[in-house]
């Protein structure tokens, strides 16, 4: 049994190599890329790691919603070249870390996927010069997104915006697992280009984002939702869960 990676990827230089050394240790049957026409070094570095194994380049689409769904197909493609029936894959962005000790659920034939709870970074001030793996303070708002999924030909990205891949109907999913989504906590530098990226190209998220212009710095510690925020390490340690927010879609905030 091999685990796949699959990820997309788009002018993710500054992150990259961290991401697919932290990721690359779990995905012992390799990781596949999917690069969105990146116009920086992020192509040479998946290239040259050993844990890529086939990576392709795609051309840039405006369509925003279509890209995401079919740039994740694109992976999932490729590694199902070479995956076998007991095989699983996946599925991460750049910008994400995983904390999964439950391996035994692999093993289980009667689970087909397992979901992760994703907790959002933020940059405070008592952190705002620090590398950004060491940034401890998260939103308490999760979502519980299916990372792993058995082979299976139930198994497809076709819905505009989707990040979650279609499942097999009418299974049970546990959930093991927690993840550091650094997407609001990289640098300031970047939530700045993160707000000018939703406003170029995302019309239905411009107005929310350009709202958060300027905000990148958790002065009063709450989070984007107005939620007081908590440690990670409080989270792993099971002092603190924080609370759902599976009424919301994946990416809204």
């Amino acid at each position: 049994m091999r685990i796949f990676g699959l990820l997309k990827v788009r002018n993710e230089e500054k992150i990259i190599r961290d991401t697919l050394d932290h990721w690359g240790k779990i995905c012992t049957g390799g990781i596949y890329i999917c690069d969105d026409e990146s116009t920086d070094s992020t192509v040479n570095i998946c290239m040259n790691h050993p844990s890529v194994k086939k990576i392709d380049i795609v051309d840039w689409d405006p369509d925003r919603e279509k890209a995401e769904w079919f740039n994740r197909q694109r992976a999932l493609d490729m590694a199902m070249e070479d995956a076998d029936k007991d095989d699983w894959f996946v599925y991460f962005d750049t910008d994400e870390r995983i904390y999964f000790d439950r391996y035994e659920l692999l093993f289980m034939e009667d689970v087909k996927a397992i979901a992760c709870r994703l907790y959002d970074v933020y940059i405070t001030p008592e952190d705002v010069k620090k590398f950004y793996t060491e940034r401890n303070w998260v939103g308490p708002e999760y979502r519980t997104i299916p990372f792993f999924f058995r082979y299976s030909p139930y198994l497809y990205y076709d819905k505009p915006d989707q990040r979650i891949v279609n499942l097999e109907p009418n299974i049970q999913i546990p959930v093991a697992g927690v993840v550091k989504h650094y997407g609001k906590g990289l640098s300031v530098q970047h939530w700045e280009e993160t707000i000018n990226y939703y406003v170029d190209f995302w019309p239905k998220y411009a107005a929310k984002w350009e709202k958060r212009r300027g905000k990148a710095i958790k002065k009063d510690y709450k989070s984007d939702f107005g939620n007081d925020l908590i440690k990670f390490n409080d989270v792993l340690s099971g002092r603190e869960e924080g609370f759902s927010l599976e009424s919301q879609d994946y990416g809204r905030n």
